[in-house]
């Protein structure tokens, strides 16, 4: 930018300022000496994190941590002619073992 050094106008380096930088999502802008610089964000709540599908976020004391989601039967839609059983800790679709109840005969 153009200054006055006294009389004479003289071109001097802008100091710039986190103002001036436009920073991608997942960044902030943070003074390293004098200049403005992109740094990524520390998530600090849930709000601040995005989890990938399969996954929640649950805060580990102060921090915010994605977590598998623990599926149950009624996460589970199974097909006719089966049902949903909990294999441990994971909901498994399983043939349905038919009795004489279920048959009509001729």
């Amino acid at each position: 930018t153009c200054t006055m050094d006294r009389t004479t106008p003289r071109c001097v380096p802008v100091k710039l300022t986190c103002q001036d930088l436009t920073c991608p999502p997942g960044s902030t802008c943070r003074m390293e000496k004098s200049t403005p610089r992109c740094v990524p964000k520390v998530a600090s709540t849930c709000q601040d994190l995005t989890c990938p599908p399969g996954s929640t976020c649950q805060m580990d004391r102060t921090t915010p941590r994605c977590v598998p989601v623990k599926l149950t039967c009624q996460d589970l839609t199974c097909p006719p002619g089966s049902t949903c059983q909990m294999d441990r800790t994971t909901p498994r679709c399983v043939p349905v073992k038919l009795t004489c109840q279920d048959l009509t005969c001729p």
